[in-house]
């Protein structure tokens, strides 16, 4: 027999009492919220009906609410990381921090994104975005919303790709998790441009014209006022003035988990003495750009090799126990020192961040969808690299707790 909790029982009756009356659908706003997402796309492209290649990419974006209204409209900060070709697979490959970028953007209560600072950010818009009136189960509503593309390189273009559409919602029941209820919605879209007149693209532009849909179900918390997690399809075509015809076709899956700032000196301090309460030796904690960061300095491998020693995996597991406070995503960087190739460094550092990274998530600390791994090579010694103690020093892979 499922076991349900006295908590969850009396969420659902009064969560059925709304759901009689309907849902008033709406972000939930207030200075200083953060969330993190993640979303996994798989994507195959197909070039005059060949393809061309299969692609996994993996999104991590990073959102701050800045500001806020009255009316419950809000201006965010969301910190962007993309990267391809880099999932965790058999070979124990963890992902790989990938290209950054940044947009400042407004949000209404409703979910409608404006006067966005980056042309090229968010990728969908107002997705999703909701009624002002209450809404029961079954019934739908349309939104407006925006599709954006960057095909720089693909079409000789200096501008974004932007097209609107008009999204069809429909809110089709109530599940139950983890003592919660989430509103689970379907939204429906398409969108087609051709008309490059109105677009005024550059003369050298060969672009000539888009269309597609997507499909997608969402699992909505209206108590928190967030979305929890999603699935979708996706198509998209794209033509050329040559006529040749350009094909995306795909999945994707995310989550939005909250987060809070950690790289500040209460936090700093906190670890500090934790490191020095389990005695650990050749650590080293910072505040850094991307969050705070615990330095393993003089790293020690097997020679020759990524396969960490005894007394290292020892010192991590101590590490963990500390992570474990933090729900933040994890990013780990490998550094070496100066020797052999620059392309030797590069392989050696990245391969030294997957190993840390592989035995974090082995040790159930994070899963693989929320550690990210990068390597320096020998680009950032903290010391010289011209006597063996300063090598040491910069044989170090660094985990940071990110914001």
């Amino acid at each position: 027999m499922k076991r349900i909790s006295v908590t969850a029982i009396l969420l659902f009756i009064t969560f059925s009492l709304f759901a009689d009356e309907g849902i008033l659908f709406e972000f939930k706003q207030k200075k200083g919220d953060a969330v993190s997402h993640v979303a996994t796309v798989e994507e195959e492209a197909y070039i005059n009906g060949r393809l061309n290649n299969r692609t996994e990419f993996i999104n991590r974006t990073s959102t701050t609410v800045t500001e806020t209204q009255q009316d419950g409209s809000a201006k965010l900060f969301t910190h962007y990381m993309t990267t391809q070709n880099n999932f965790m697979n058999s070979t124990g490959r963890m992902l790989s921090w990938g290209e950054e970028n940044s947009v400042r953007v407004y949000r209404d209560a409703n979910g409608q994104l404006h006067d966005s600072d980056n042309d090229y950010l968010p990728t969908v818009q107002s997705v999703p975005s909701f009624s002002d009136k209450k809404i029961k189960i079954g019934e739908s509503w349309t939104s407006e919303g925006l599709e954006v593309h960057d095909c720089r390189e693909l079409f000789n273009m200096e501008e974004a790709i932007q097209v609107p559409f008009t999204a069809t919602y429909t809110y089709i029941g109530d599940e139950e998790t983890d003592d919660k209820i989430l509103r689970v919605l379907e939204v429906q879209y398409k969108f087609f441009q051709d008309n490059l007149s109105e677009n005024n693209y550059n003369s050298d532009c060969t672009y000539a014209g888009t269309q597609g849909q997507a499909i997608q179900k969402i699992w909505w918390d209206n108590e928190r006022g967030e979305l929890d997690h999603y699935t979708e399809e996706f198509v998209i075509y794209m033509y050329d003035t040559y006529n040749n015809t350009f094909a995306f076709r795909g999945t994707a899956h995310g989550e939005v988990t909250d987060y809070k700032s950690v790289n500040d000196k209460t936090n700093l301090k906190k670890l500090q003495k934790t490191v020095e309460k389990y005695k650990l030796d050749n650590i080293s904690i910072k505040q850094g750009d991307k969050g705070l960061t615990i330095s393993l300095d003089a790293i020690q491998f097997e020679p020759d090799s990524v396969i960490l020693l005894p007394s290292e995996k020892k010192k991590i597991e101590k590490i963990g126990e500390i992570l474990k406070e933090f729900s933040n995503d994890l990013l780990i960087t490998g550094h070496c020192a100066d020797r052999g190739t620059v392309k030797m460094q590069q392989k050696l550092s990245e391969e030294r961040a997957d190993a840390v990274a592989e035995f974090l998530v082995q040790l159930g600390i994070r899963d693989q969808y929320h550690v990210f791994t990068q390597g320096k090579g020998a680009t950032e010694p903290v010391a010289t690299n011209s006597t063996e103690a300063g090598r040491v020093k910069n044989r170090r892979v660094e985990i940071t707790i990110m914001d």
